[in-house]
């Protein structure tokens, strides 16, 4: 069980740690104290006849409407209602889990002004392992409010919950299971629970989780490739690392170094097409802008990203911001999209070049039977369909911002469609990765060389279960067998030493 004692104790590893592994957490008496007291303050302020957006007002184009004793009462609960107007599939139980433990980054910072009771009954929902059922489609407000009203009217006994079999169980039944009370949110806890940035970072730390990994297996896949192609290896020569300032860029020659070692393959030419030549830098341009992903993140669990803000000031004042748009963790989404999308097209491009006899000294389409066989053409034109969805996807999500309530909330970020796209993207990637596998283990096979020692075994477990390639067959189940493997979680033992090697 973790004792949070400060704010800055809900970092990045912690947030991992609570989503992806179910750490505990509780809250010290001193953060407890801390947190009341900032409670105190802000209703000292109502009291002296502040005004507090969604807390004296309605929200949106109805903040002119000021509220009676009756309604400022009942409005904390309404907002956990009127705003579950997403549908579709739940997120997965860690991106739900991260969600949860993030929106008490402000919570405990004491800027949301709400109370230590808040933040023990959401963890009461983490430590019991309750989790939220929050749909994917319909995240167009602005900053997570939808996907925080899903998450967070559990608390209230409302919404639904994942069941232990995936399915949906009613919050009020899940919380009567574990013998917790429904909370009853007073002044500024129901828009506390609703604001403030989400499910997108979540998403983000999903995302980067997820693609790392993907990096990984195109550089090993690529290294397939330059064995097949008998490419020159100058552009993977550990000597580009002292003339680069570009971390990603050496972080991929290292790992191409690392399959390709002691391989003694004679090149076939003296110069490679560029598709061969620039993988560190399109693999490793991709790398960095994942980092600058996490890293936006980082910032973000430092940050307040909620509305209205209670100073830390003294006297302490409240103000009506902005810092729910999360803008910068939405650009880097759409920068990661488009890094994405190159090394997916780059997979294309040198599966297209393993067909040319002139850069392989090959028969032509990797056809046993040229005339009568037709070889992997094909395959390669299946891939072009692929690139072309590839492209689409990568489109800047984030430009299609639009006006709501009236003009009133005119902007929002789109972070969640353009995190969730990217899982799409990566599902894409993979599939160009099966294929260009196909093609580099084939022309491994045909140029009979001998490869590393490390990149062998790799080869043998995506390969293992097809038939040597001595005439024509159908090369969609074969690429279905390979896409299989590396989706596998053995494929990882593959390439936890090149990782560990950098």
């Amino acid at each position: 069980m973790r004792q949070l004692t400060n704010p800055s104790d809900l970092d990045y590893e912690l947030v991992k740690s609570v989503a992806w592994e179910g750490e505990r957490c509780t809250l010290s008496d001193e953060l407890r104290e801390k947190i009341d007291k900032n409670r105190e303050q802000f209703l000292k302020l109502i009291e002296d006849g502040v005004p507090c957006y969604g807390v004296t007002t309605g929200l949106g184009k109805l903040v002119e409407k000021d509220l009676d004793t009756e309604a400022k009462h009942a409005l904390p609960a309404n907002m956990l209602r009127a705003r579950a107007a997403a549908i579709g599939e739940p997120w997965p139980v860690e991106v739900v889990r991260a969600m949860m433990i993030i929106r008490l980054v402000n919570f405990i910072s004491g800027r949301d002004g709400v109370r230590a009771l808040l933040c023990e009954k959401i963890l009461d929902l983490l430590n019991n392992n309750i989790h939220p059922w929050v749909p994917k489609l319909g995240h167009g407000m602005a900053a997570d409010a939808i996907a925080n009203t899903h998450a967070f009217q559990v608390l209230i006994g409302e919404g639904f919950v994942i069941d232990e079999d995936n399915t949906t169980l009613s919050a009020t039944k899940a919380l009567r299971n574990h013998n917790i009370e429904a909370f009853d949110p007073l002044d500024k806890e129901g828009l506390a629970l609703i604001n403030g940035v989400t499910v997108a970072p979540a998403l983000a730390m999903a995302v980067e989780h997820r693609l790392e990994k993907l990096l990984n297996l195109a550089t090993a896949v690529s290294a397939v490739s330059v064995e097949g192609m008998r490419a020159p290896k100058d552009p993977y020569d550990q000597a580009l690392i002292a003339v680069t300032k570009e971390p990603g860029t050496c972080r991929t020659i290292r790992q191409l170094n690392y399959w390709l070692e002691d391989g003694n393959t004679e090149p076939y030419k003296l110069q490679s097409p560029i598709s061969y030549r620039i993988i560190p830098q399109v693999h490793g341009a991709c790398h960095d802008t994942l980092q600058g992903l996490k890293q936006t993140v980082i910032w973000l669990l430092d940050s307040f990203s909620g509305n209205p803000l209670l100073t830390d000031e003294l006297p302490p004042r409240l103000l009506s911001v902005g810092s729910f748009q999360s803008q910068h963790l939405a650009n880097q989404l759409d920068a990661v999209a488009i890094g994405l999308a190159h090394v997916g097209q780059l997979s294309e491009k040198r599966f297209h070049r393993m067909m040319n006899p002139e850069n392989t000294g090959l028969n032509a389409q990797l056809a046993m039977r040229p005339g009568l066989d037709a070889g992997l053409v094909v395959a390669h034109k299946a891939c072009i369909d692929i690139c072309a969805r590839l492209k689409l996807l990568a489109n800047p999500v984030t430009l299609s911002v639009s006006d709501t309530s009236m003009g009133q909330e005119d902007y929002m970020s789109l972070a969640v469609p353009a995190a969730e796209r990217l899982f799409e993207m990566a599902a894409l990637v993979e599939a160009l990765l099966a294929y260009e596998m196909l093609g580099g283990s084939t022309a491994v096979q045909q140029n009979k060389v001998k490869v590393s020692q490390r990149l062998e075994p790799f080869i043998h477990f995506c390969t293992k279960t097809l038939e040597p390639y001595t005439k024509d067959r159908s090369p969609g189940p074969d690429v279905e067998l390979i896409l299989y493997a590396l989706r596998s979680t053995q494929i990882e033992t593959h390439l936890t030493d090149a990782k560990n090697r950098l």
